[in-house]
């Protein structure tokens, strides 16, 4: 399976790590320059800006339309692949979970991550006994576009959205995709660096985020009527959120997914 590694081409500690990380796992990884600011036409930030829940940052937007550029890659072609953030770390394992999952049918996403946030996952669940591991269906989670395996067919759908409904921030447009066919796998097979701490794991690189660490400002609004429209999109997503649940919880239950520690 390919693997897709998303780097600012500024971020050399990082992609030193990830190509060290790839060397040792045996992955066949290709990095993708992502973008930055600087490659954002003014044009395309207007027009995209105010398309989610609140005005979205240029640093934002350009973290969205490097997942992007990934997804046309997958959509385009006729296999899975993973895909990473350059401060993901992953499991020792992992190669033999992507194995296992280029033989299962039906799958459009699956996320490897987790983030001491509970995610809300259906009771059923797909044995993985070589992994000590399983898969469950996500059925709704908040955060997590650091490391996650694509199939065409989720491409497609998430190329779609976009195109139909604009960008929003990508861990959030992602899990907001309902209609993707999208399972965890339990334990999660990787984290960010910026929570390898609270999980005990060794930390190679700086844990801070790099779009955090810019201290870019949001577009400002166009006045009243904008504020409300936002606020209403805003409120719109909660509903959405709730109904999600309401429709989901007698065949699922909200749980922390951990990891094994001995995997990292």
């Amino acid at each position: 399976m390919k693997t897709y590694i998303l780097n600012l081409p500024s971020a050399l500690e990082r992609r030193k790590f990830q190509t060290q990380q790839a060397l040792r796992l045996g992955l066949e990884a290709q990095f993708i320059d992502a973008q930055t600011p600087a490659d954002i036409p003014d044009a395309f930030f207007q027009a995209h800006a105010f398309s989610w829940e609140r005005p979205i940052k240029i640093t934002e937007v350009a973290c969205f339309m490097s997942h992007h550029q990934v997804w046309q890659q997958i959509a385009d072609s006729h296999e899975p692949a993973l895909v990473l953030e350059d401060d993901a770390i992953l499991a020792h394992n992992t190669p033999n979970l992507l194995k296992h999952l280029e033989m299962i049918n039906g799958l459009d996403h699956v996320s490897l991550e987790t983030r001491q946030r509970q995610k809300l996952l259906g009771r059923r669940s797909k044995a993985m006994p070589d992994l000590n591991a399983r898969l469950h269906p996500l059925l709704q989670d908040r955060t997590g576009a650091a490391a996650y395996v694509l199939w065409p067919s989720g491409a497609r759908i998430l190329l779609a959205k976009f195109t139909q409904h604009g960008m929003g921030l990508a861990d959030a447009f992602i899990s907001s995709t309902y209609q993707l066919k999208s399972w965890q796998t339990v334990p999660a097979f990787a984290i960010q660096a910026d929570m390898a701490v609270a999980y005990g794991v060794s930390c190679p690189i700086a844990s801070h985020s790099l779009i955090a660490r810019e201290k870019v400002p949001s577009p400002p609004t166009r006045g009243g009527l904008h504020d409300l429209q936002l606020k209403w999109r805003r409120l719109r997503g909660q509903l959405r959120l709730a109904a999600r649940y309401l429709g989901c919880f007698w065949r699922a239950r909200r749980q922390f997914v951990g990891i094994d520690i001995q995997q990292f």
